[in-house]
């Protein structure tokens, strides 16, 4: 594996979270909007490829929300940031996941943003990895941490954290609380 890359970012992340001042407040609605999932649908090829290669970043654990807080909200926008400036995009002809990349496309930053913020201390329980459709109907990956006030999407596209139902995503399926397992979305 090629952790190196996340170090640096978890430098990075280390001076972001020192120098930030953002108030929670500034960027969280009154919304506890939450994802509906249903039913049992499969996790993506790739997925299920990564963590047979890689279990240890395919756990779940602790709580399956995170109390939102000014600190919590910062460190899940300054890693949101910090990754999408880390890895330069780079489609990839197969659905391959991957951690420690340089480049690579939306499933490789949903792994390294999931990655960093258990280092940052959020349960993994919490963080859920989430497939949907874009306006133009390409088929893209996020990380969608499940908060005390609703569901918010850390995206490769945009540095701005979303709640869930601003984003313009059309939604597909979401992992549990266990990564292993998913559910389709309502």
């Amino acid at each position: 594996m090629r952790i190196r890359n996340l170090t640096a970012v978890g430098i990075v992340l280390g001076l972001l979270l020192a120098g930030s001042n953002t108030a929670m407040a500034d960027f969280v609605g009154d919304s506890q909007s939450r994802i509906s999932v249903s039913g049992s649908q499969t996790a993506p090829v790739g997925f299920q490829v990564f963590c047979l290669q890689n279990p240890s970043y395919c756990r779940g654990g602790g709580g399956s929300e995170v109390e939102l807080s000014d600190a919590v909200w910062r460190a899940i926008g300054n890693v949101n940031t910090a990754i999408n400036r880390a890895i330069r995009p780079h489609g990839e002809p197969r659905d391959t996941w991957s951690i420690g990349v340089r480049e690579g496309d939306c499933e490789d930053y949903v792994l390294a943003k999931r990655a960093e913020l258990i280092k940052a201390g959020l349960p993994a329980g919490a963080l859920r990895i989430a497939t949907a459709n874009t306006r133009q109907g390409v088929g893209h990956a996020v990380l969608v941490v499940r908060t005390s006030q609703g569901d918010y999407v850390l995206d490769n596209l945009t540095n701005e954290v979303k709640s869930w139902d601003k984003t313009g995503l059309r939604w597909v399926a979401m992992s549990g609380s266990n990564p292993m397992r998913w559910q389709s979305i309502r």
